[in-house]
């Protein structure tokens, strides 16, 4: 009995023991690949971050190296005696002159920039005339593996061309610049070598990796991979045939990423590679697998042990294991709880500043509407006389001017709201170009000022791009130019750069680079000012003594500029002038892409033999439905008015309109609303329906069209716009005044001796009609000068015909001049 009881106890015991180490066996193995994983995902971590911020230490490096090169080939005195050393004219007395003060120059800048490590002059035969390193001169340089630099751009990227230096036989770079006469003609080329010891610093320091964390820069050296920079351990080692590894061989492929493989030295580690496109090179940071996990093996074991001790600790240091997991769950769902929250929050945010951008869009353009609507309406009141024109046209350009603050608040709360795109077409780049010099001109000469406008023969004449947003740029940076500048001058400057990858097959792809510069003679920017330049609502101070402007022209243009593709840069000089300059990609267009321009002629009635157009307005404002109502009526269409979109469907399907105009936001029912209603009927179809909206954002044309209208038109309403909409639709034909002026100029002019036009001739007239004829040709007021051209008696009919002939072929700018002088 003792004996089967003593062999029931060892089976006991004996299966006791067996389940207890399968137990501890599962648990341990579970808890070593439940460690494992996530040692392995806290070693990604800790290596991207190391990665990242060597990353970022290399690239400001290199940038440094980059700049402070640049400025020591500008430095002025490097350039003067540059000149002189180059000449080859040893017997001049300033050659020797020059040679010293270049060569304590450059040894003063290796002593400050211990980075250049050496700084040299080449002639145009390659050999050294100048060098930190007297040794050197007199010797050839080859210029095999050197990084170029034709062009002095302090904030562009380089690839630098590493190479295997022939003096120290390790990698090295050299960054050189030609030097060129003001021909253009290359006269040699300074050079200077990098010392590469910070990048091994970077590298090597600080990694807080552990005993076998290693990290180290690869990159490609003739034919095979090499280091660039490495740890002191791999310095003894021979790689004949080149370096290899996973992530060796990934980055060098351009992928940038991490895993578990075994290393150039074929030991199995734990890395994280990086593609360094900037700088050409590879960066790793790896740490051995075995270090790396070991704690996971130190976990499991310690579990076993402990199982084997007691079966009690096993289900304790169980369930221990547990709660930490449920807690570190909890903790993520927590965390991830906390960033759903803030996701949301954000959302709501950009929702509400959305409609905050409608709300205000729509609240500031309905008025605004009214005013400068009813005064381009009073303006066609022929019994106006020149003083209340003068006001009307005071009022018309005091509610543009409100209008341009109101659209850069506004532009630049959408660019923040990330609701500005980039709308291509295909339009004449020297036609925008000579508006623009029209546009500027006037208000250039009456400050006493010369505007330029140069663009080099292979600029292409049409091109796909953004046309709205470069036309806001340009007139945003040289309405400034002429702003702050008292004397002298402004020129804009257009030339083309051929882009690298003018051969690409891809339809997209850009075919040239458009490079605009815009210079000016002003006061120029302090140093201090630049960082803020193109900060939202910042001025600088020749900003806030003009009392003009809201500081928004410069930070939408910068965002326009990027938004196409490039980079508004500004160099100044204090006192001396400004230079804002950017590139933009672009596809040259073909001629017939290209849309032809329409000059605005104004409608001054409907022309004969036409059918009765009946015309609906809906729209909730009052003013704005009469200043509608108003303008079409005064050319002989038969209007109807309604308040709201449940009256407009009632009166359309009463009296049946060829054409509404239909605001979208109104109560009772919204012009949404009608426009469905009206476009679900069949006869609704053959109805033009044109949306009026004071929306700022250009998406909403696609939420009008979808709910069936036509086409869209912004407030505030332009009637040029609006007689061309119903042309378009309706294909009315209307009378000009253009033409009855035409024909009345040429009734004049039959049989008449020719005339001669001089300022001598105005002085039959009072001073005080010359000076209001002045004025109105500085605003290019046609309207007011053929009002005043009537004053002119009968006897001097002549004068007055030449003087329309002027205003009819575009040559305002005589006007300006006789007038000018006879007011002098």
């Amino acid at each position: 009995m003792k004996s089967w009881n003593q062999h029931l106890t060892a089976k006991v015991a004996s299966s006791f023991l067996v389940l207890s180490l399968v137990a501890v066996g599962v648990v341990g193995s579970v808890a070593f690949f439940s460690a494992r994983e996530a040692l392995k995902q806290a070693a990604f971590n800790r290596l991207s971050v190391a990665a990242t911020l060597k990353e970022e230490e290399i690239g400001r490096w290199f940038e440094d190296q980059q700049r402070d090169f640049l400025l020591v080939t500008q430095h002025p005195e490097l350039q003067r005696n540059i000149k002189i050393l180059l000449s080859g004219k040893t017997a001049d007395p300033n050659y020797l002159a020059a040679d010293k003060i270049l060569s304590n120059y450059l040894i003063s800048v290796t002593q400050t920039k211990p980075a250049l490590r050496e700084i040299f002059i080449l002639d145009r035969s390659n050999q050294i005339v100048l060098s930190t390193d007297k040794q050197r001169e007199g010797n050839y340089e080859i210029l095999a593996n050197v990084t170029y630099f034709e062009r002095v751009e302090a904030t562009a990227t380089f690839d630098p061309i590493f190479y295997v230096s022939p003096v120290t036989g390790k990698p090295s770079v050299t960054l050189a610049t030609p030097l060129r006469d003001a021909a253009g003609v290359r006269q040699g080329i300074i050079l200077a070598h990098l010392n590469l010891d910070r990048i091994d610093r970077i590298v090597r320091e600080r990694t807080g990796l552990g005993n076998s964390g290693e990290t180290y820069l690869v990159g490609s050296l003739v034919t095979k991979n090499a280091f660039i920079s490495k740890a002191d351990k791999t310095e003894a080692r021979e790689f004949p045939e080149g370096i290899s590894s996973q992530g060796i061989d990934a980055a060098m492929s351009g992928v940038s990423g991490s895993g578990l493989y075994r290393n150039y030295a074929k030991l199995p580690v734990i890395g994280v590679y990086r593609w360094l496109n900037e700088q050409d090179l590879a960066l790793l940071v790896e740490m051995q697998q075995e270090e790396a996990f070991a704690p996971a093996r130190q976990l499991a074991g310690t579990i076993v042990l402990v199982g084997l001790a007691s079966v009690g600790c096993l289900s304790i240091g169980v369930y221990w294991l547990t709660r930490q997991l449920q807690i570190s769950r909890e903790q993520l769902e927590n965390y991830s709880h906390k960033l759903e929250q803030k996701a949301q929050e954000a959302e709501a945010a950009n929702l509400a500043k959305s409609e905050f951008l409608a709300n205000m869009s729509h609240e500031l353009r309905t008025p605004l509407n009214a005013i400068l609507g009813f005064s381009q309406l009073m303006s066609r009141d022929r019994s106006l006389n020149a003083a209340q024109l003068e006001n009307l046209d005071t009022i018309n350009r005091s509610g543009e001017h409100l209008l341009t603050l109101i659209n850069d608040v506004l532009s630049m709360a959408k660019i923040e709201a990330g609701r500005t795109i980039l709308n291509e077409n295909s339009f004449d780049l020297y036609e925008l170009l000579d508006s623009l010099e029209e546009m500027l001109r006037l208000k250039a000469e009456a400050k006493g000022l010369q505007l330029i406008f140069e663009r080099t023969p292979e600029v292409p004449q049409c091109v796909r791009a953004d046309e709205s947003k470069l036309r806001q740029v340009l007139i945003n940076l040289l309405g400034n130019a002429i702003k702050f500048t008292q004397a002298g001058g402004a020129i804009l400057r257009v030339r083309t750069k051929q882009d690298k990858q003018e051969t690409s097959p891809l339809p997209s792809t850009p075919t040239c680079i458009l490079h605009f510069e815009v210079e000016d003679t002003g006061p120029g920017i302090a140093a201090s000012e630049l960082e803020r330049l193109f900060k939202p609502f910042v001025q600088t101070e020749a900003g806030r003594k003009s009392h003009e402007g809201t500081g928004l022209g410069l930070t939408i243009s910068q965002q326009f500029v990027r938004l196409m593709g490039g980079e508004i840069a500004v160099s100044t000089t204090l006192g001396h002038g400004t230079i804002f300059s950017f590139e933009i990609p672009v596809n040259p267009a073909a001629v017939v892409e290209v849309q032809p321009r329409q000059h605005y002629r104004r409608v001054i009635g409907l022309a004969p033999d036409q059918p009765k157009y009946r015309i609906l307005v809906v729209e909730d404002k009052w003013e704005n439905r009469q200043l509608l109502v108003k303008m079409l009526e005064s050319v002989g269409f038969e209007v109807r008015e309604a308040e709201n979109g449940e009256e407009g469907v009632a009166i359309w399907e009463s009296w049946q309109p060829q054409l509404i105009w239909m605001d979208m936001r109104m109560p009772v029912m919204d012009g949404y609303e009608a426009t469905r209603q009206i476009k679900a009927h069949l006869k609704g179809h053959a109805t033009i329906i044109i949306a009026l909206t004071a929306s700022a954002f250009d998406e909403e044309r696609a939420v009008v069209l979808s709910a069936g209208c036509n086409d869209f038109v912004r407030k505030p309403l332009r009637e040029e716009v609006i007689w061309e909409k119903m042309m378009q639709y309706l294909g009315v034909r209307y009378i000009y005044e253009e033409s009855t002026q035409q024909v009345a100029i040429a009734s004049q002019q039959e049989e008449k001796e020719p005339y001669t036009l001089t300022a001598q001739s105005l002085r039959v007239m009072p001073l005080e009609w010359v000076a209001q004829l002045h004025q109105a040709a500085l605003r290019t007021d046609e309207k007011l000068i053929f009002d005043l051209l009537e004053q002119i008696p009968q006897d001097y009919a002549p004068m007055a015909t030449a003087l329309a002939d002027l205003v009819n072929n575009f040559r305002i700018d005589k006007i300006i001049d006789l007038t000018q002088l006879d007011s002098a």
